[in-house]
């Protein structure tokens, strides 16, 4: 139980220690139908808000969550939203856990599970609301109705397609529980339970693409059997993208060992679901969690077939796409999963290979478990530190540090009073908490502390620019910021300072190598880092300062003067 409880506590603590109660990119459009779902009288057009599609989705079920959180709180916390949607990988693991029974495996193979599944791998979707709420209920309701239908009764059938209809208002890809359930029904040879499963299928998907719905063409012209083998290949690394390391991959011809390791797995994984295929024809006796395993494997091996479809690659296959996104590797993780407990239940007869595949599966998920957090805790400690900077360049620079590729874009593609308008009602009515996280001075306080340059800095300050390859994967520059702290204060922010601007910048601790973080037993250094591209900064002579947090006995933040300063032209 311990072994089980381990990284799941873990992973809750983790995430709940770097989770902040504002908004963050898709975020705001949720909020946005939400308040105008508050505010809307008229039933067909409340209808219509609620049903809103974001590129191709639906997110009733994320509204209706949202609207919920209003409704017994009025307001929507992030934090909590987050965390329910996190809570949604404990029905999952309890699906497995049921399945390893029913399968009357011993105890003790079920112990790597929480391993796969509790990581950061997807740390995206660990934090961010939208990504939290969507994609992990998603594969809950995807897998509670292929469990219903095992259960061959009538609850179970309602079950299934009540799950469906959910998982289909969750995202688009929800619609694969229909073709499931209808897969399963066929060869459980429940005939009749197939043509009521159809008719809402077929009731289902009118409505979601004919009420209120547009078709949106994908700005690119490729067709996924036009470059057979690199989407062919591009699939198989969505099925495996668990092992996709958290590095660069640019757009241009290079070799990144993990893409292939990706492939591998999805290889070895899409083998076992052929092995557990092969399991229908030759058992004697199908037990019922046959088909939760075979609709589990279905839609995530589906999903990632319907990710390529969607967007399809022409060419650097080793670049990934923008379907490797961190939010999507939460598909990857769980399908491991699934298929580590099918290849558990289809050794079960060969009495010397269960226990290497228990072994092996042991040690490389804790391996994995250990590399994501290895990895990924500083850019959890990132995200939470920027958004907590959103407020205050909003509030003096109707701007983002989280969002845009320039500084002074806005959100909603630089529209001039969209986000302004959805700011002010969401603040006005107690819907967001925008505001609330702004705990900086004003500027114009900062700028007059910053008069008295005598306060002792002791340390080392350095900074550099580069060529690095941005989201566009076009080569832009990149600036980085270093400082090492030879004082008892710990800096928390970097303070640029010229005559127009006052811009604050987190000041992150850097992680030690693996080898430092085990002689040293920590995971940060003393070392403190910034990078950001130069794009996100106006022009101008700016001072370097450092901040803390631990004001000193005049209430005012520490800052203290680097000596150094830095000059960003316009071009």
């Amino acid at each position: 139980m311990g072994l089980v409880l381990c990284p799941i506590v873990y992973f809750y603590l983790i995430v709940d220690a770097h989770l902040v109660n504002v908004p963050f990119i898709d975020d705001y459009l949720l909020l946005e139908t939400v308040q105008q779902f508050k505010t809307e009288q008229n039933f067909l057009e409340a209808t219509k808000i609620l049903f809103t599609q974001v590129n191709q989705h639906r997110f009733a079920f994320e509204r209706l969550v949202m609207l919920t959180l209003v409704f017994f709180t009025g307001t929507v916390n992030l934090k909590v939203l987050i965390t329910l949607g996190n809570l949604f990988l404990l029905g999952i693991l309890y699906l497995f856990f049921l399945t390893f029974k029913q399968e009357r495996v011993a105890w003790y193979y079920f112990l790597p599970v929480p391993f796969v599944l509790f990581n950061l791998t997807y740390y995206e979707n660990a934090f961010w609301g939208i990504a939290a709420i969507q994609n992990t209920p998603l594969l809950f309701f995807a897998f509670l109705s292929a469990y219903g239908l095992s259960r061959s009764d009538r609850l179970g059938w309602w079950i299934g397609a009540v799950s469906a209809l959910v998982a289909t208002f969750v995202s688009g890809t929800g619609m694969l529980a229909w073709v499931i359930g209808a897969i399963i029904l066929f060869f459980q040879r429940k005939y009749r339970s197939i043509f009521p499963w159809l008719g809402l299928a077929i009731g289902c998907i009118s409505f979601y693409f004919l009420f209120d719905y547009q078709f949106i063409v994908s700005a690119t012209t490729d067709k996924p059997w036009q470059h057979p083998i690199f989407n062919g290949l591009l699939m198989l690394g969505f099925w495996g993208n668990a092992l996709y390391l958290d590095i660069p991959h640019a757009m241009q011809q290079a070799f990144y060992p993990d893409m292939m390791a990706c492939v591998y797995l999805g290889l070895f994984i899409g083998i076992v679901f052929l092995g557990w295929t092969v399991r229908f024809f030759i058992s004697r006796k199908i037990v019922r969690s046959y088909w939760f395993v075979l609709g589990a494997l279905l839609f995530g091996l589906g999903t990632g077939a319907m990710f390529v479809l969607s967007r399809p690659m022409n060419q650097y296959f080793m670049y990934g796409g923008s379907i490797f996104s961190r939010r999507y590797m939460i598909f990857g993780a769980v399908l491991l999963a699934v298929a580590y407990l099918a290849l558990i239940i289809l050794t079960r007869r060969l009495r010397y290979v269960q226990p290497v595949v228990l072994a092996l599966g042991m040690l490389g998920f804790v391996v994995l478990n250990f590399q994501s957090y290895h990895t990924s805790i500083v850019h959890l400690r990132q995200q939470h530190d920027e958004l907590l900077l959103d407020a205050y360049y909003w509030k003096n620079y109707t701007t983002f540090l989280t969002e845009g590729d320039n500084f002074g874009d806005k959100p909603f593609w630089n529209h001039p009073t969209r986000m302004k308008e959805l700011i002010r009602a969401t603040e006005s009515s107690g819907l967001s908490r925008l505001y609330a996280s702004d705990k900086l001075p004003s500027p114009a306080k900062l700028r007059s502390q910053t008069r008295d340059k005598s306060g002792a800095f002791k340390g080392d300050f350095a900074a550099k620019a580069m060529s690095q390859i941005a989201e566009n994967n076009y080569p832009a520059e990149y600036l980085e910021f270093y400082v090492r702290e030879k004082s008892e204060r710990v800096p928390t922010n970097f303070l640029l300072i010229s005559n127009q601007h006052v811009l604050p910048l987190p000041a992150l601790p850097i992680p030690h190598s693996l080898e430092n973080f085990l002689k040293k037993r920590s995971y940060y250094d003393s070392e403190l880092r910034y990078g950001m591209y130069r794009s996100k900064l106006p022009s101008g002579q700016f001072e370097v300062w450092l901040m803390s947090s631990e004001a000193p006995e005049s209430k005012n933040w520490d800052l203290r003067f680097t000596g150094k300063r830095i000059s960003l032209s316009a071009d």
